[in-house]
């Protein structure tokens, strides 16, 4: 709970018992009272931000001045006591509140440089879209870039959800939930600031693509791209349109995911037609977006091109491995429980020549995906490396943990504790691209043997 929060709800606590106990007596304090609650309820607004789980306490609040001003006698003693019961009920309900919807925090990333970040949207003329109640004749994605740079000064501290509630509001959506449930997590801050220049003290950085799974979002994986960013590297999370959970355009347009692009497996005949087209679609959102990013944009002379890597969850994973067998401009690629079963054989059967490596989670470790992995690592030049995340949930590989511990009570977490596993990613991902694309010394062999929740996988089921 935030410190102006827990501030409110002690003093309009006390300042509720007191005024229902002994109203007409020491007035003074109770006016003292209400008045800092009153303050404390502005800063509250300016500095953290209103949340509906405070609702019943900001309506608390006006209800207890007007008492203070209206009543010249005391309160009747079995009003008293059904005003002090639904008061406490009222307490207990925001109590509850806080608990299941807090405003989390983002890890703290661990490198020395300042994280810039800025939101791009590109649309890409000629590229129909295959999706949508009314597709356009030309693609339209937004992605996120955060780079290193040398000072915050001039720049403003971003939210964890570049939009905002338009995002916050359309995740509920996807489950036939009040729209509003998750608006809090838009007061989430990030650590990142906008307005900044890309620092001057290298001439070129690496480049990583972030690529998110099927109903993901960008700012899923934005813990991913503050903590590449503050060691150096340039980090792209793409919103893939239509198959993001929700997508917010900068002339206000709201897209949700196309639940028709994806059908459940067993409720088609084609099923192999719908999947191969989905991941078709993210790998040319991924070549999209690197072909703007080195034409388009300030980062375009920052660039290392022979230091480009990507990486991706799930239906992102098989669309950056897609894209990084085609495409020579990816120098490194990982995935976290990469869906590949959509890729096509012809592209499987070619396999990577490039450094890659593969995170799984326990809940993927039997399933029909294994039989195309195994394929693409036997026809990949240098065999892959593969860990098991022993504890983990497929959704786990994702900012997930920022709707702690709802996600928990509903088992959409695995039995491994969520920030670990999210700090088992982020060493995973720097230590690999560190590797690979700065050359850097160290090696996956090392970084496993040092993770007791991570296992080497040698056999498939």
């Amino acid at each position: 709970m935030r410190i102006l929060e827990l501030l409110l709800l002690v003093l309009t606590t006390v300042s509720g018992i007191w005024t229902f106990s002994c109203n007409k007596k020491h007035k003074g304090l109770q006016l003292f009272l209400l008045s800092i609650s009153s303050i404390v309820i502005l800063a509250h607004g300016v500095l953290e931000g209103f949340r509906l789980q405070l609702a019943c306490v900001y309506l608390a609040l006006p209800v207890l001045w007007l008492i203070f001003l209206s009543s010249k006698k005391r309160i009747g003693r079995r009003k008293r006591i059904f005003l002090l019961s639904l008061s406490f009920l009222c307490l207990l309900g925001t109590l509850a509140s806080l608990y299941l919807f807090p405003v989390n925090t983002m890890p703290k990333p661990t490198g020395p440089y300042t994280i810039g970040t800025v939101s791009y949207e590109l649309t890409e003329q000629g590229r129909e879209e295959l999706y949508g109640p009314e597709p356009r004749k030309d693609w339209h994605i937004r992605f996120q870039v955060w780079y290193p740079a040398d000072s915050s000064k001039g720049g403003k501290l971003t939210k964890w959800l570049t939009d905002g509630r338009k995002v916050a509001s359309g995740i509920p959506v996807l489950y036939n939930l009040p729209s509003f449930l998750l608006d809090h997590t838009a007061l989430i801050k990030s650590h990142s600031y906008s307005d900044l220049m890309i620092s001057a003290k290298e001439q070129t950085y690496p480049l990583v693509l972030i690529s998110h799974g099927w109903t993901g979002f960008s700012s899923l994986h934005s813990d991913l791209g503050e903590m590449l960013a503050s060691h150096g590297y340039i980090a792209v999370s793409i919103n893939h349109t239509y198959g993001a959970a929700v997508s917010v355009f900068e002339d206000g347009e709201v897209v949700y995911v196309d639940q028709g692009a994806l059908p459940d497996r067993s409720s088609v005949d084609d099923f192999d037609t719908f999947s191969h087209s989905l991941v078709s679609t993210f790998a040319n959102d991924d070549r999209a977006v690197l072909d703007f990013l080195e034409t388009n944009t300030f980062f375009a002379d920052r660039i290392d091109q022979e230091k480009v890597g990507a990486m991706g969850h799930s239906t992102g994973g098989g669309g950056v491995v897609s894209f990084a067998i085609k495409d020579p401009r990816i120098k490194a690629v990982l995935g976290f429980d990469a869906w590949v079963e959509p890729i096509e054989t012809d592209i499987l059967e070619k396999g990577l020549h490039i450094p890659s490596a593969f995170l799984r989670s326990e809940q993927w470790e039997t399933g029909p995906n294994n039989e195309f992995l195994k394929q693409l690592l036997d026809n990949s030049a240098a065999r892959p490396s593969i860990y098991k995340v022993q504890g983990g949930k497929h959704q786990d590989f994702s900012m997930l943990y920022m709707y702690l511990p709802i996600t928990r009570i509903l088992g959409e977490t695995g039995t491994l504790d969520p920030l670990e596993n999210a700090e088992i990613q982020q060493s995973f991902v720097l230590t690999f691209f560190d590797q690979n694309l700065k050359q850097a010394p160290g090696d996956l062999q090392n970084w496993f043997e040092t993770h007791s929740a991570v296992s080497e996988v040698t056999e498939f089921e």
